[in-house]
């Protein structure tokens, strides 16, 4: 089983020597004054524990080669290819995202990248390479809130759960609710792009507490929104965050080229 390494949690001096801006209430923050290809053991370590805490980080005027994006982020791990989509030329590592149109687009829902694996991605290293005029945010959603906000009745039910996740093929069964490895704590974990159904249950029967659970944990209040440039690097952990990838840009030109750490097997 693929496990992503620990890391130390950063000495409050080291951390602090970035420039760190939250960008909502609830996740996600701009870290500034990082290389990531210049990053040493002592900057990666804060850097980790800054994504342990604010889920999603963003950093601007990276530019990272195919090389140095791989590089970075096989420091949390072994790399994941993806099963049913290409990657970069000579880089299978590197998921390539282009417009192909929005009835194309598979991306324009919240989800978590590819649970259908039964030891889905961790992290996910996205870069911008080239960006249309206007238009192509992405937003990420809070899951360790959304499942703190949930009621006593309904965390006691849904606790023992597991759900169906599938899609390219692939079907694995996880926990409705996961622990983080990292930080210990408790996540919502089903989501609208590949969650099916709950474990012994009918598509039929699932769909409304699902499509429940799924419009919860997508508040606009759990959420941060990116508006992209060319070169910024967005990174997020799949264990306690979804996303979704707005298409309201036509047809205009928009590549992104994303390296995914594998993970584990989500546990209790």
């Amino acid at each position: 089983m693929s496990q992503v390494r620990e890391h130390p949690t950063a000495a409050p001096d080291r951390a602090a020597a970035f420039g760190v801006t939250p960008l909502s209430g609830t996740l996600g923050a701009e870290v500034r004054d990082v290389r990531l290809d210049e990053l040493d053991d002592a900057g990666f370590a804060a850097l980790s524990a800054l994504l342990w805490e604010h889920q999603v980080l963003v950093l601007r005027d990276q530019h990272l080669t195919p090389g140095a994006h791989k590089a970075f982020g096989q420091r949390f791990g072994e790399l994941h290819s993806h099963p049913a989509a290409p990657g970069v030329d000579g880089h299978p590592e590197i998921l390539l995202l282009v417009n192909r149109g929005k009835p194309a687009n598979i991306t324009e829902v919240w989800h978590s990248d590819v649970s259908c694996e039964p030891e889905p991605p961790s992290i996910s290293i996205l870069q911008a390479k080239q960006l249309p005029a206007a238009g192509g945010d992405t937003m990420w959603a809070d899951q360790y809130e959304a499942y703190d906000r949930l009621s006593d009745g309904m965390k006691a039910m849904l606790e023992p759960l597991d759900a169906v996740h599938a899609a390219f093929g692939l079907e694995s069964v996880h926990p409705v609710v996961r622990s983080h490895p990292m930080t210990g704590r408790k996540a919502l974990y089903v989501n609208g792009g590949f969650t099916q159904r709950f474990d012994h249950m009918t598509v039929a029967e699932s769909r409304p507490l699902l499509d429940h659970l799924v419009q919860h944990a997508s508040q606009p209040d759990l959420t941060v929104r990116h508006r992209w440039n060319e070169g910024d690097v967005v990174m997020w952990d799949n264990r306690c965050v979804m996303h979704y990838a707005i298409h309201d840009y036509g047809d205009d030109p928009r590549e992104m080229h994303r390296v995914t750490v594998r993970g584990e097997r989500p546990t209790r």
